[in-house]
C-alpha cells in the first residue's frame, strides 16, 4: 500500500457521528468493532448498509501483529486504559494499511501519532504535542513510568500527569 493514500481514510466512530462517510467521495475503511459501535445509526435500510453496498465503506480487521504493536505503544504512552477495543483495532488497521486515521479521541490520536500514523481531527485543532502519562508522588517528587498506586519510597498515594515527549524513538518511551 502506498503511504497515506489520500483516496481512502480509516474511520473512528467519531468520524461516523460527524457524517464523514456520508459526505465524502473517498473510500472509507473501518473495523467491525467500530461498525458495532455505530450501527445504531440505522432505520429499515441503514445509511451504513448503503455505504457498504455501494463499496464506499469497507469493514476489515487488522492483523494481530499490528494490534499488538498498538497495545505495546499505548502501554508505553500510558493511554492503554483510555482505549477501547474499537480504538485499538482502528489504530492497528491504520498502521497496517499505512492510511490516514480520522478521530477526535485524544488518546487515539496520541498513540497514532507515536506510531507515525497521519491523523485528521474534526472538532479540535489536532495534537500539537505528544504526551506520555506518568505517575508521581506529591510528597517526595518521585516519578514512575508505570502504573502503581503507592510510592515505593515514602508510601504516599500517587497521582497521574502527562509529560510532553519530544523524542519518539522506542528507547525514550
Amino acid at each position: 500500500m502506498s503511504s497515506s493514500d489520500s483516496s481512502e481514510f480509516v474511520l473512528d466512530a467519531s468520524a461516523f457521528y460527524a457524517g464523514i462517510p456520508f459526505q465524502s467521495s473517498k473510500n472509507c475503511i473501518t473495523t467491525n468493532a467500530v461498525y458495532e459501535e455505530v450501527r445504531h445509526i440505522r432505520r429499515s435500510y441503514s445509511p451504513l448498509e448503503a455505504l457498504i453496498d455501494a463499496g464506499n465503506l469497507i469493514i476489515m480487521e487488522p492483523e494481530l501483529t499490528s494490534f499488538n504493536k498498538v497495545i505495546a505503544c499505548a502501554k508505553k504512552t500510558g493511554d492503554y486504559r483510555k482505549l477501547s477495543q474499537a480504538d485499538i483495532s482502528i489504530i492497528a488497521l491504520a498502521l497496517q494499511l499505512d492510511k490516514t486515521l480520522i478521530s477526535d479521541d485524544f488518546a487515539v490520536g496520541n498513540v497514532a501519532t507515536f506510531l507515525k500514523i497521519p491523523v485528521r481531527t474534526l472538532a479540535f485543532k489536532g495534537i500539537s504535542e505528544l504526551r506520555a502519562w506518568v505517575w508521581f508522588c506529591k510528597s517526595c517528587a518521585r516519578v514512575y513510568n508505570y502504573r502503581i498506586s503507592v510510592c515505593q519510597i515514602c508510601g504516599s498515594k500517587l497521582r497521574r500527569r502527562f509529560t510532553v515527549i519530544t523524542d519518539t524513538t522506542p528507547d525514550t518511551l
